[in-house]
């Protein structure tokens, strides 16, 4: 036993525990997961708890789980409490001595083990946040939520009776909170709390271990919890009875402990404060664990008993019981303890006929292996059957009560007993007289026979009445109702134990109290009577009433209490269902009954025809009274004795009514009249039978008639319609209203039973056709049992519309209501046309019969059975109109496998089913704002009622908004809801004030919050947790449905708000609340964001407007106590079970808190404190908090993931990632600097190293979803790389690059590839999918932004919508699985891992981006980042997919090339993989770009303009600076510079490309600019020209292309390029734009001129161009008639675009005219320049000295360039006839050379002065004036630099020398 002792020391751990490390799984806790045995499955920390074996040894003694005090374990407590195991800081949240007096005392009061005590009081200590929160509102939450639930109107009691959290609110202090006397109150609830969980879990799970040898007797389907429970359950029943009955007697003494200390009272002491408070719960916990105590000795006695229980233990029992009078006299002090003592009650019943074991006897008994009975049986002591006899004899005397059918049992038993031991006296003695052996050998009397003599002395006691005792306890038994008893019984263990969890429990108690019946039954007992019928039907019924039955499809097993009813052919089957049979229908609602229970008790298989439907289908014998005045029969087989007759006539079952009757019968509906049967149905004559009751006129007969009942049933059921003139021969009466009620009930149940059997086998439901032809139901007749049933129900609405209040009428409704849920699934075609004219529903709005028969009937009854079946009826509707929208437009009648008649028609239009649910909804709608304030005599209908309501509007909800958003609602599949859908949203999704709508939402979470700590689990309970579910999914699906549509932040999330205190103690309360409350709260917050879109009033001040447009604080509306442990509990995540899901669901929360400006929330999960908690503590700089930040959580849990381990789940991990990146890039400031967590940094690395080794196969769904993950882990790691390395390189810390930059492989690899888009699939997938269910769209079924889904096989499709809607198709599910099904999940896994793909492209831009900031700290980075801009451009030169859908994922790559280029020409990069950039970049251009000559008119527009730019940018790195040598320069501009150097590799020269990017690029792209221009200048902008311009003076720059110059010119000439640019050239003054102050700007005048210019720097296009006149071209040109305009334009005359176009583009294209062409041309340019006097003119005054000369670096630059110009044209003319021109042909330049070189001088000589004058006109010189050069005094501004360059350059070439 020591390592068991080592485990359990192991799993406490204060140190962990009080850092919030770790947190200790209660048992109570673990009892609260046990109660959903599914998710408990999920928690591997709860899986490794309970299979830990010092648990094991706990619940294998549950009795006595703990130890007591001792050395040892005083050792192990001292040794957990040392300073060395726990050493708490100067100033801690928590009190180590305080904690350790606390277990010492515990210890010593309960007299536990100090160690175990401990561990409680850290469990107390761990679980205060909860408890504090748990423990009521504040006044000021109180008040909020009021006002949220609308109470403050209504009362609180009338929405909720015990809300208790409202009505008394906590007013309690901290200080009292943790006082001692408070504190050590909570150490005993929670040390009650754990001995009460402790039994019930080991009660659970003995009772699950049974589950296996069950399934073999109930079938495959009877399960509850997961096998490993199952496993468990029997290690522990096996544990606990190592020996023959010694659980029982573990048990026994355990109850009888218990009852001696609840005898001797409250003796502990403690406080007197306390002391009420805690004798209370002292007394309750005791009596909770004897019901317990008991319920586990009941299945020891019953599942894990071979035989007999022990004589001893049988004995120990019944004295027990009999001292405690059982249990009749326990009284407990408080009312709300007294259902305690019912359930002692109950259980004690139960185990004293589990330990009797009555039908084990009898079977023995009648088989004769009584006489192998063991001698050691309590049959065969007399002593103990003294005693029980003695027992009961006694207990007859307290009256009815738990000893009633024990004693019944005891009876029985007795009796048989006597009665064998009689026989086997008599047979001895006979064999004695008879001379059989030897009278010595036959004279011993058997062990029985002995046993039984010890009854026998009974017999004439005044204990019994002076009768035998069996006689008389069974007449006293029968006095006392004893089968009243049972049914009280049953029906109370049904409710008790209604939950999921307690099913075992229940059959087994089912079967206890069966058994005793069958034992009275065999014993001749009891008859077949009205008592018995009803005992055995609750029995057969258990908890299958029909709403549990029709709800839980889960539950589709064989119910084992029905099947063995049905297969017992001894007694049940035979005496009881056998007996009702024979006398149908005679009695028939007993027949009725039974039937009922036995179809919804069974498991139909397929299409077969339910057991139920068979018999009744194959009836041979009919009983009933004879006509009066009937004798048409005789007298046969007179020798029987068995009044035999037989009918000398025909005897008809149904006649037509006479004419006078007719004249009084009720007023007609106008139903015709069924007259399927009208001669059906007569018995011929011959027909045998017997009478059967001769004891009064008319005689009762059975007769032998084989026919089936169905028939009968029909045309019966047929008689009560109004207007039918058949009726019963026998009573000349229609049906009466209770059959017709009966027949309608019974119908329904055999059609709901088919449809249930069906879901096991089929996609969908499916009625067995065999069913429906033998109740005469089609699905296109005109006349059948439908109409019947639908006349009868229109009539029945009429009746009770008009006498309100009758109950049988009600029920009547009630049934047809559950036969129309049926038929709207069978037969469709059928209710939609009838309900549209029927009075159940008015389109008017009045709510038609259904609003009448709730407000005059059932609201004055305070049931609502009715009303709820017309929700369900509504659901059934709703689905069909969904279910059906896809079958409906095939226009087919579908056959299933089996050819059961179906049909997916309507039989009416679409508006007219749209109209009808939008009126029942509207119905619903107000039911659901009225139902809180109901009377209900049943607190289960209200809650039935909000469920059924609050699901089905979420479902319509659902259909309408969360699949396909196309906004036009009548386009979608699910169309025929959107009415309601849209009356919903108006009706909920307002901003306007209405407290109607929202409050039933808020009472339902009000309800839940309300702690009700019970180890029961009843099925009120159970509903009422479920109604908060549905309302919490309700609220949900409302504020994600105002999100999604964009509406203004609503009147019901102001209210969610102010309930979030309510929302944070359902978060606290349960578990099962915790997934639901996340969404909610998730949803709240993301939707709050809208609160800055809410229109403000003008009026307000600036300080309201700010405050007004800030969203809610979540935490706003919670108190700072309650504020404080929400945020704690919070803080746990999902500690201690750790299921997967709710973690992963709170860090999205919290990943939402961080995103949507909830600061307050924000700052405690950073920082693990409030604000308040903060500014308190500042002066105590040490404190320590209760919890670690969530931030620091995280942080800490992903620095030592284990990513290497197999088949992880990375969804936790990316969640937590995404939530630490959220955090980081929104609140850096607060976070501080990632660099102090070098562990979490180290980690991201080791899997980004990690990543490229695995597998890249994603060829199979898991390996789909795992890379999914894996992606999106890899792009929040870039993320948060991204950030990191951004605040180090603020800082000037570069170190961080050299782990990261050699970690980068995985995303150099994957991040730029194309995503993995499975194009045939999904193009095979849609194109098939539309061609097999026409008129359906595959994007139908896409989700949107309402329900996500995370990465898996429901991430973009909706799979369940399609299930619900392709069901009817074979090719949705396909043979052997493979249809269209299986196909779209694979979409959605690729989807799955498309988008994780496009996430990882998206970070690693971001990373890549920060990078490249500090490319010349690592010299690696310039081969990765060139590598990231190749594969950038390779991918989107090889890129296949849609454009549409992925043509924003080649902008972002082109976008992310650009950045990285951008960076690197910056810093200079001159690498030789940067120079081989430019063929994958071209290529990409050339694949964007399917004609050069029109891209410009194309879609395709944006992405060439972005591509060029990066073209522009990737020629930089060919270009020569001041670093690169003469002779690289020489080297390259010769011919083999262009030429490869490795002549094995074929490579293109570069200038060849180049060469082709200016054919392309450049010369067919001006073209199409130019045109494009004139036809569509909206189209075209003048950096379009200006990057060409620019890319095109780039080539022309590199060295390479020196000596292809020519070819360069001839490509321009041969594509028109010049003629373009001159033409655009002329049309400039047309071609304007609009500039700031309204004039009209002439650039494309500019451009155009500048390209020219461009072009004439290659010396042989100049010559071209001119030789084709250029200058006489461009002095054509309306524009150039600005400058001959009077002055001349200068730098400040409006437009400022035309003096531009004369200094940068006229003069310097005269300058290279005149450097390409020589001398020849000078007197062209020189006449050109002199027509335009006017501007020479201007030119030459622009530097005069006068004092409103302002000289800009444009002026500057015209004197510059015309002095130039004047200097090389004097120079021709004076060198003429050397140079082969004649001097007279060069015309002098008019302009004032001699006047300038004046002011050049004077300028020259006044420099200080010339800066005085000089202005900034545009941006450009605005940007060189505010740069500055040198340094010191000397410091000037660029522009000035500029200038005096230009000033200087023009007076050297005037001949001025520099001064």
């Amino acid at each position: 036993m020591a390592p068991v002792a080592a485990r359990a020391e192991h799993d406490l751990d204060l140190a962990k525990c009080f850092k919030g490390e770790q947190q200790l799984i209660s048992w109570e806790a673990a009892y609260t997961a046990l109660c959903d045995p599914d998710t408990a499955s999920e928690s591997t920390a709860l899986r490794s708890f309970l299979r830990d074996e010092a648990n094991l040894d706990i619940l294998s003694r549950p009795w006595k789980p703990f130890a007591e005090p001792s050395a040892a374990e005083k050792a192990k407590f001292e040794t957990k409490t040392a300073p060395i195991s726990v050493t708490p800081p100067a100033t801690a949240h928590y009190n180590l001595d305080e904690i350790k007096a606390d277990s010492l005392w515990l210890s010593e009061l309960a007299r536990i083990s100090q160690f175990a005590a401990l561990r409680l009081a850290a469990i107390e200590w761990q679980s205060r946040p909860t408890v504090q929160l748990l423990s009521g509102l504040t006044e000021e939450e109180a008040s909020s939520v009021h006002d949220a639930t609308g109470l403050a109107n209504l009362g609180a009691s009338a929405f909720i009776p015990n809300s208790s959290i409202v009505t008394a609110p906590s007013a309690s202090s901290d200080s009292h909170f943790d006082s001692e006397n408070q504190r050590r109150l909570r150490i005993i609830d929670t040390y009650l709390a754990t001995r009460v969980s402790i039994l019930r879990i080991s009660q659970l799970l003995v009772s699950w271990g049974k589950a296996s040898d069950l399934r073999r007797r109930y079938g495959a389907e009877y399960r509850v919890c997961g096998d490993w429970l199952e496993q468990l359950g029997q290690d522990v029943a096996a544990k606990q009875s190592p020996a023959d009955s010694e659980a029982l007697r573990q048990c026994i003494d355990a109850l009888e402990s218990r009852c001696n200390t609840l005898d001797n009272g409250f003796t502990w002491s403690i406080a007197e404060p306390i002391q009420e408070a805690a004798a209370d719960r002292w007394a309750t916990s005791l009596v909770t664990e004897l019901i317990h105590i008991l319920h586990l000795a009941i299945a020891h006695a019953d599942f894990y008993t071979d035989k007999f229980v022990s004589a001893a233990v049988v004995e120990q029992w019944f004295t027990f019981i009999a001292n405690k009078d059982f249990f009749r006299d326990l009284s407990l002090p408080s009312p709300d303890q007294q259902h305690l003592t019912l359930l002692l009650h109950l259980l004690t019943s139960l185990l004293c006929l589990a330990i009797l074991k009555v039908d084990a006897i009898l079977e023995d008994l009648e088989s004769g292996n009584y006489t192998s009975w063991e001698l050691s049986s309590y049959t065969l002591n007399s002593t103990v059957l003294e005693l029980i006899t003695n027992v009961f004899a006694y207990a007859k005397r307290l009256g009815a009560g738990p000893a009633t059918p024990p004693a019944f049992a005891w009876a029985i038993i007795t009796w048989r007993l006597t009665t064998a031991a009689t026989l086997a006296e008599e047979t001895r003695q006979a064999q004695i007289d008879n001379g059989y052996g030897s009278r010595a050998s036959l004279s011993t009397p058997s062990p029985l026979e002995d046993a039984v003599v010890a009854i026998a002395r009974f017999e004439g006691s005044d204990l019994f009445d002076k009768k035998t005792p069996y006689l008389d306890l069974a007449e006293s038994c029968a006095n006392f109702g004893v089968l009243d008893l049972i049914t009280h019984i049953i029906n109370m263990g049904m409710n008790a134990f209604g939950s999921k969890i307690d099913q075992i429990s229940r059959d087994e108690f089912r079967f206890l109290l069966l058994q005793l019946v069958r034992s009275a039954m065999s014993s001749d007992i009891i008859d077949y009577a009205p008592e018995l019928i009803v005992c055995v039907h609750s029995i057969m019924s258990g908890d299958r009433t029909f709403r549990q039955w029709v709800d839980n499809d889960e539950n589709l097993h064989a119910d084992p209490v029905t099947a063995f009813c049905l297969e017992d052919e001894a007694i049940l089957r035979p005496l009881l269902i056998d007996a009702a049979r024979r006398r149908y229908p005679y009695e028939p609602i007993p027949f009725f009954q039974f039937c009922g229970v036995l179809t919804r008790g069974e498991r139909s298989i397929d299409d077969r025809l339910p057991v139920v439907a068979s018999m009744l289908a194959n009836m041979d014998s009919i009983m009933q009274q004879l006509p009066v005045g009937f004798d048409s029969y005789t007298s046969i087989r007179e020798e029987e004795n068995a009044n035999w007759v037989a009918l000398s006539e025909e005897l008809p079952q149904f006649t037509i009514k006479s004419r006078s009757s007719l004249q009084n019968a009720r007023g007609l509906l106008g139903a015709r009249s069924h007259s399927g049967y009208e001669d059906s149905m007569a018995l011929p004559p011959g027909t045998e039978g017997n009478i059967v009751d001769d004891r009064a006129q008319p005689f009762v007969a059975s007769w032998h008639y084989p026919h089936s009942a169905f028939d009968y049933l029909v045309t019966l059921l047929s008689t009560y319609m109004v207007g039918n003139n058949k009726i019963e021969y026998w009573n000349q009466q229609p049906v009466s209203l209770g059959i017709a009620s009966e027949i309608i009930g019974l119908f329904a149940d055999l059609m709901h039973s088919s449809l249930r059997a069906s879901l096991g086998s089929e996609d969908r439901a499916i009625c067995s056709a065999e069913l429906l032809d033998v109740l005469d139901i089609g699905v296109d007749r005109t006349q059948d049992t439908v109409n019947i049933v639908l006349a009868i129900f229109e009539q029945g609405l009429l009746d009770q519309c008009n006498e309100p209040g009758n109950e049988e009428s009600l029920q009547l409704l009630v049934n047809c209501i559950h036969f129309l849920q049926a038929l709207v699934t069978v037969a469709p075609n059928r209710v939609w046309p009838w309900l549209t004219r029927s009075r159940l529903l008015q389109a008017d709005g009045s709510g038609g019969s259904l609003a009448s028969i709730l407000i005059g009937t059932e609201m004055v009854l305070g049931r609502y059975d009715f009303l709820i079946g017309c929700i369900r009826l509504f659901q059934a509707l709703v689905d069909d109109a969904v279910g059906q929208s896809v079958a409906r437009k095939a226009h087919s009648k579908a056959l299933t496998r089996f050819n059961a008649p179906t049909t997916m028609e309507s039989g009416t239009s679409h508006k007219l089913m749209s109209n009808l649910l939008l009126a029942f909804g509207r119905t619903l709608a107000g039911v659901y704002e009225s139902t809180p304030s109901w009377r209900c005599l049943r607190v289960e209908d209200r809650l039935e009622i909000n469920i059924a309501i609050c699901k089905a509007f979420t479902a319509i909800l659902d259909y309408v908004y969360g699949v396909d958003d196309s906004p036009i609602l009548s386009s979608k599949l699910t169309r025929l809801v959107a009415p309601v859908a849209e009356y919903l949203v108006d009706l909920y999704v307002l901003d306007s004030e209405n407290n109607l709508p929202t409050s039933p939402i808020l009472t339902s979470l009000l309800a839940g919050a309300d702690v009700v700590r019970t180890s029961f689990l009843t099925k009120s309970a159970a509903l009422w947790k479920t109604q908060t579910d549905t309302a919490l999914i309700f609220a949900n699906t409302l504020v994600r449905t105002a999100m999604l549509l964009e509406r203004p932040w609503t009147y019901l999330e102001q209210q969610l708000f102010k309930a979030t205190p309510l929302l944070a103690r359902l978060y606290a309360n349960h578990d099962s609340y915790k997934s639901n409350v996340l969404n909610l709260l998730e949803s709240l917050v993301r939707g709050a964001v809208r609160v800055t879109d809410r229109p403000t009033g003008g009026q307000q001040s600036a300080s309201a407007r700010q405050t007004q447009i800030e969203p809610p604080s979540l935490l706003g509306h919670l108190g700072p106590r309650t504020a404080k442990n929400f945020l704690s509990i919070v803080s746990q995540l999902d500690a201690p079970l750790k299921i997967v899901h709710i973690e992963t669901q709170v860090w999205g929360l919290l990943s939402a808190v961080v995103t949507s400006k909830q600061q307050w929330f924000t700052l405690y999960l950073l920082t693990g404190s409030t604000p308040r908690e903060s500014v308190k503590n500042n002066d105590a700089a040490g404190s320590a908090s209760r919890n670690k930040a969530l931030l620091a959580r995280a942080l800490d849990s992903l620095s030592v993931c284990d990513y290497e381990r197999p088949s992880r789940d990375w969804s936790l991990d990316v969640a937590m990632l995404e939530f630490v990146s959220l955090a980081q890039n929104n609140w850096s400031w607060t976070m501080g600097d990632l660099r102090q967590h070098k562990d979490f940094i180290k980690r991201l690395l080791d899997v980004l190293q990690w990543l490229p080794k695995q597998s890249p196969d994603t060829r199979t769904a898991p390996a789909m979803l795992t890379r999914s993950y894996l992606n999106r882990f890899a792009a929040l790691t870039c993320d948060i790389l991204a950030m990191h390395l951004h605040t180090s390189r603020q800082t000037g810390d570069v170190a961080p690059l050299n782990d990261i930059v050699p970690r980068l492989a995985y995303m150099e690899q994957n991040a730029l590839q194309l995503p993995s888009y499975n194009m045939s699939l999904h193009r095979n997938l849609k194109q098939n999918f539309e061609r097999q269910f026409k008129g359906v769209q595959l994007a139908s079924f896409k989700r949107t932004a309402l329900r996500p889904e995370p990465f898996g096989p429901k991430f973009f499709y909706d799979i369940d919508l399609g299930d619900k809607l392709l069901h009817f198709d074979n090719h949705w599910v396909g043979p052997r699985g493979q249809g269209f099904r299986v196909e779209v999940e694979r979409a959605n896994y690729n989807l799955s891992l498309v988008e994780s793909q496009i996430q990882l492209l998206t970070s690693w831009k971001l990373l890549a981006i920060e990078l490249s900031n500090v490319l010349t700290k690592d010299e690696r980075l310039t081969k990765v980042l060139t590598n990231v801009i190749k594969d950038c451009m390779l991918t989107n030169a090889d890129s296949s997919l849609p454009e549409a859908l992925f043509g924003q994922l080649s902008i972002l790559r082109t976008d992310l090339s650009f950045v990285l280029l951008q960076r690197m020409v910056n810093a200079k990069v001159r690498s030789p993989e940067a120079r081989q950039l430019l063929q994958p970049i071209w290529n990409a251009i050339r694949a964007a770009t399917p004609d050069f000559d029109i891209i410009y008119s194309t879609d395709a527009a944006s992405t060439y303009r972005a591509l060029l730019r990066i073209l522009y940018l990737a020629l930089q790195f060919h270009l020569v600076d001041k670093s690169t040598s003469n002779n690289e320069v020489s080297f390259r501009s010769s011919f083999r510079g262009s030429l490869t150097t490795n002549p094995k590799t074929l490579v293109e020269p570069l200038s060849n490309q180049l060469l082709e990017l200016l054919a392309d690029t450049v010369a067919r792209g001006f073209r199409n600019l130019a045109t494009q221009l004139h036809s569509n200048p909206s189209t075209v902008f003048p950096s379009d020209f200006a990057l060409l311009t620019a890319i095109l003076q780039t080539i022309l720059s590199i060295p390479e292309m020196q000596t292809w110059h020519a070819q360069a010119a001839l490509l321009f000439s041969e594509s028109g390029t010049l003629r373009y640019a001159t033409s655009l050239f002329s049309w400039s003054d047309r071609l304007t734009i609009d500039s700031p102050g309204a004039e009209k700007d002439p650039i494309f005048g500019e451009l155009s001129l500048l390209f020219i210019l461009s072009l004439s720097s290659m010396q042989a296009f100049a010559e071209t161009m001119a030789a084709e006149g250029i200058l006489a071209q461009l002095n054509a040109a309306n524009i150039m008639n600005y400058y001959r305009r009077s002055g001349g334009m200068g730098p400040f005359d409006k437009p400022a675009r035309i003096f531009s176009i004369w200094t940068k583009g006229i003069l310097p294209l005269c300058l290279n005219l005149l450097r390409a062409v020589g001398p020849a041309i000078s007197g062209e340019i020189s006449a050109f320049l002199n027509q335009f006097p006017e501007q020479l003119n201007r030119a030459s005054n622009a530097l005069t000295d006068r004092p409103s000369t302002k000289i800009t670096l444009s002026v500057a630059s015209e004197a510059h360039s015309l002095a130039l110009i004047s200097s090389i044209l004097e120079g021709d003319r004076t060198q003429g006839p050397r140079l082969g021109i004649q001097s007279a042909d060069i015309p002098i330049l008019n302009w004032e050379k001699e006047g300038v070189k004046e002011d050049v001088e004077g300028w020259l000589s006044t420099r200080g002065k010339l800066r005085e004058r000089i202005v900034a006109i545009d941006e450009s010189d605005a940007r060189l004036f505010e740069k500055k050069v040198g340094q010191g005094e000397d410091a000037v501004n660029v522009l000035e630099e500029r200038v005096l360059r230009e000033v200087e350059s023009a007076a050297e070439c005037l001949g001025v020398g520099a001064k």
